[in-house]
């Protein structure tokens, strides 16, 4: 019996992933919530999401 290494790969990356979806799930359900209860938020204040403001310090003397 030789070793397969493509299908000890397939069965590692199965593993990890169904470990990574079992411990992150509850983690992405609460987030979703918070965004949705989030959007409730800023529409009941009548907010919504500005955009960054820039700003850049002017200069007395030109730049060199």
């Amino acid at each position: 019996m030789s070793f397969d290494g493509e299908k000890f790969g397939r069965e590692v990356v199965g593993l990890v992933r169904d470990y990574m979806e079992r411990n992150l799930s509850p983690v992405i359900a609460r987030l979703d919530a918070l965004e949705s209860r989030l959007v409730l938020l800023e529409a009941q204040a009548g907010t919504t999401k500005a955009k960054p403001t820039v700003r850049v310090a002017a200069r007395s003397e030109p730049a060199t």
